[in-house]
């Protein structure tokens, strides 16, 4: 071929990529509605659109060839994969591109038909049980059409072909699967896959074509207005990960996590691995995949939430805050509360706090020698996603974040809402706090929101709120405050050589010393008499306890504070791994109301 021509095939084969992810996204919504399979989360359509995103960017310069093209395709795509259906798309595209390439008689053209066929056993081996109705059908129907039809004919009557091949396999998956039946939908998975390559045809056969959302070709089954039927989630959480420096099979892979859980998806590429999983172990996933690689991305949706918010929604205004606020699983997900999990770098690999790593593993890398971890806030991605899904099942929403003087969410949070992209009113709340303080605030807000109170009746009486709340820390090992700056280093080092033991509170936002202990005994004395002293002046409504590491002394202090105060606390709870980092192994917290009213502002 001419240089000319092969200019021409590249420019060709990248309209019908991008004009494919471009239908997608604009469909996100529609395949989000008839999502309920595997489980009913109402999220493949957004899965798929991040994944066709990371593509469109991925593949927005000029590159060598069509054989460059199709690889960063591939590389993208285990790179934007999110979910079940985004995730077997990637394995797909990489078996793809690795077919490629092989016989260098041919044009690049026949490399692609034989291609999507041979890639189709690789969409296959990425589920670890695959069905029949679902994506994997379609992509077998479509890349079987493609490579069989008759080889005289031209790409684009090939194309033709496969197309209304793959769109009666669409169809018929409706039939196929009892939960698709009993809602008379296609699979939305498959139905992803399908305007992914109706809008790839239709680019490629007509170049100059601007595909648009109306143009998609109608289904015969149509999507209907009422409630999905959908069943419990069996696990928690939709686990996934993102790997680097794999060396492993995708069998070994499978092998290893399989038992925590189920719809195994795992996608494997030169070094690259991309797992999905639901589990109720999310945690123990990241353990021990370790062994096999560098974590590098990660997440863990809430699929029981999602299911309870869709079965039975106690209000119009969602209530949000970030994982550093100490507040119980089980009252996170009674209330309906959602939780924006902070990140923590730890050896050159990435955890969401709360959810991939726990407070003991990180101490027993800590003691193991382990370099010290550090924290940032949440990814405005994660921000803009939940917000995308917030804005669809609420009317407003309240965000309570941790101190804006102690970490940057507030600030990303912030920055996301004054997008004005949303369609529900939104308010960020610096709570002026952390930890089981934080966790106070929201846990009153809560009650105003199940009580019935107005937005902005509830904004005005929570910025008022926050002063009616303190916290107590006593802390064991300075080491962990001095080297995340919390305690000065000169005053630090003094201290620690003098085996002080430190009272930290909470006031303006910040933390401040409270004072200095000979024993931990005293330090723990002095902080029950200010507790007391605040009970006595003004009676303490509520209170939580929070501690780090095993919490040996938890136990003295929720009967101490239970018998003096005449009532047992609100929670008590092993700190976020956020707060851990900075207040070290052995350290314990108390957090309470005080009975002051709400004033005017």
């Amino acid at each position: 071929m001419t240089e000319l021509m092969l200019e021409q095939e590249y420019y060709r084969f990248k309209q019908a990529i991008q004009g494919g992810a471009r239908l997608v996204i604009a469909h996100q919504q529609e395949l989000n509605k008839i999502n309920v399979f595997p489980v009913s989360d109402g999220d493949t359509g957004s899965n798929l659109a991040s994944l066709m995103e990371t593509i469109l960017n991925e593949t927005s310069e000029q590159l060598s060839s069509s054989l460059a093209l199709f690889e960063r395709v591939a590389d993208a795509s285990l790179i934007g994969a999110r979910g079940n259906s985004g995730i077997i798309m990637a394995q797909y595209f990489n078996g793809l591109y690795e077919n490629l390439g092989e016989e260098e008689g041919n044009s690049f053209t026949s490399q692609f038909v034989k291609s999507a066929k041979l890639a189709v056993n690789h969409a296959y081996q990425a589920i670890e049980r695959p069905l029949e109705g679902t994506m994997v059908t379609v992509i077998r129907s479509w890349g079987e059409a493609l490579h069989e039809q008759n080889q005289h004919e031209s790409i684009e009557k090939r194309l033709d072909h496969a197309l209304e091949v793959a769109k009666s396999a669409l169809e018929k998956t409706t039939e196929q699967l009892e939960v698709l039946r009993k809602n008379q939908v296609v699979d939305s998975g498959a139905k992803g896959f399908y305007l992914f390559v109706e809008g790839f045809t239709r680019s490629f056969n007509h170049p100059d074509l601007q595909l648009v959302e109306e143009e998609a070709t109608p289904l015969t089954v149509q999507i209907h207005q009422q409630e999905l039927v959908s069943e419990k989630p069996v696990h928690r959480y939709c686990t996934e990960v993102l790997l680097t420096g794999v060396v492993a099979t995708k069998d070994e892979l499978q092998a290893e996590i399989s038992h925590l859980g189920n719809s195994l998806v795992v996608a494997l590429n030169r070094g690259k691995a991309r797992i999905h999983l639901h589990t109720n172990q999310p945690a123990k996933v990241l353990s021990q995949l370790r062994a096999f690689g560098q974590p590098v991305q990660q997440k863990a949706d809430d699929m029981l939430l999602q299911y309870e918010i869709r079965q039975q929604q106690k209000a119009k205004i969602a209530l949000v805050t970030d994982s550093i606020a100490d507040i119980p699983a089980d009252y996170l997900l009674t209330q309906q509360i959602h939780v924006l999990p902070m990140t923590i770098l730890l050896g050159g690999a990435n955890y969401l706090d709360r959810l991939t790593i726990e407070n003991q593993e990180f101490f027993e890398q800590q003691k193991s020698g382990g370099e010290r971890g550090t924290t940032s806030q949440p990814a405005l991605s994660q921000i803009d996603n939940l917000f995308a899904y917030l804005a669809t099942h609420y009317e407003s929403i309240i965000v309570v974040t941790v101190s804006e003087k102690m970490s940057g969410t507030y600030q990303s949070v912030k920055r996301i809402a004054q997008k004005g992209l949303l369609s529900a009113p939104i308010e960020v709340i610096d709570s002026q706090q952390n930890s089981a303080a934080q966790a106070l605030l929201v846990m009153r807000i809560n009650q105003w929101i199940q009580a019935g109170e107005h937005f902005e009746t509830i904004i005005e009486k929570a910025y008022l709120w926050r002063q009616n709340i303190q916290i107590f820390v006593s802390v064991d090992d300075l080491e962990p405050m001095i080297q995340s700056g919390r305690v000065p280093q000169s005053v630090g080092r003094i201290a620690q050589k003098l085996n002080l033991k430190p009272l930290v509170g909470v006031a303006d936002g910040a933390g401040v010393l409270s004072g200095f202990s000979l024993s931990l005994a005293a330090n723990e004395s002095k902080m029950l008499k200010k507790i007391m002293k605040y009970h006595q002046k003004r009676r303490l409504l509520r209170y939580g306890i929070v501690y780090a590491g095993h919490g040996e002394r938890v136990a003295k202090w929720q009967k101490l504070l239970s018998d003096k105060l005449g009532m047992v606390p609100a929670f008590v709870m092993p700190v976020s791994t956020v707060v851990a980092l900075s207040a070290g192994a052995g350290s314990i917290a108390v957090a309470f109301e005080i009975d002051e009213g709400v004033k005017s502002r």
